[in-house]
């Protein structure tokens, strides 16, 4: 079962203070933790900023495990804001993922940052134009550009503007049901675009994240290995997130793989 686990890169601040000691030991923690992972599964999912917490950038988060874990054999892939970011900005990051050889960019537009002062900024960047503008210009070529797409689709121009932008895969949303996926390969079959599922793994520690997008689990919660083995059987990638217990996801990952 081909698995990407979601890690998430050090936080830079310490209540609201940069403390660079302790920056050290978080990143030295989140280093341990792709170690781990490279125990049961290759793929790796840096994401960036979650929720608009100033955290280290995917794309150095990725360097410094290509740094100091030499040894191992990684596929890793990248998420990346567009709201803060102008295109120059952008560029500048895919040329360095190129360079670092990551595999794949998941483009998102990203939550509120917790340190922008305007309620009404304005995002410098849409994802969807952001893959667009990067493919006419030859980085499809590459390195894989990829967009996010909800577990149901509800506006159809959006979701045909992506489809438009010709990315590599469609990264979805929390899944909550098996039909859910099956709905989104029908839409999405005609255009060869992958399909990636995202399932957040169900536990207490997690409840407050599923709550806070709307997930509902009761599907799965009571067979989860048995819902992934339902899952591997529609797509040939899952991206598993278990964003408030990292012990528990790693508990499923040696389970399944």
């Amino acid at each position: 079962m081909n698995i990407i686990y979601e890690l998430n890169p050090p936080k830079i601040l310490n209540s609201y203070r940069i403390d660079i000691a302790l920056l050290n030991q978080e990143l030295l923690k989140f280093l341990n933790r792709a170690r781990i992972i490279s125990n049961f599964t290759k793929y790796i999912h840096i994401t960036d900023s979650v929720l608009g917490i100033p955290r280290f950038s995917s794309i150095h988060a990725t360097q410094m495990i290509m740094n100091n874990l030499t040894k191992l054999d990684l596929n890793i892939s990248c998420s990346v804001r567009t709201r803060d970011r102008n295109m120059n900005s952008i560029i500048q990051m895919v040329t360095d993922a190129v360079m670092l050889k990551i595999s794949g960019l998941l483009f998102i537009q990203g939550d509120k940052p917790a340190f922008e002062e305007s309620e009404k900024a304005p995002s410098l960047s849409n994802p969807t134009d952001v893959v667009k503008l990067l493919t006419s210009i030859g980085f499809d070529k590459l390195i894989d550009l990829d967009l996010s797409i909800p577990n149901k689709i509800s506006n159809q121009k959006v979701f045909q503007k992506k489809v438009n932008s010709k990315p590599h895969k469609f990264i979805t949303q929390s899944i909550n049901s098996i039909q859910e996926i099956r709905d989104l390969k029908d839409l999405i079959k005609p255009n060869n675009i992958q399909l990636i599922p995202c399932i957040m793994v169900p536990s207490v520690k997690n409840e407050r994240a599923a709550a806070m997008i709307g997930l509902d689990w009761s599907e799965y919660q009571d067979n989860f290995l048995g819902f992934l083995k339902e899952v591997y059987q529609e797509t040939d990638y899952i991206l598993i997130t278990s964003p408030n217990s990292f012990d528990e996801g790693i508990e499923v990952l040696k389970k399944i793989v």
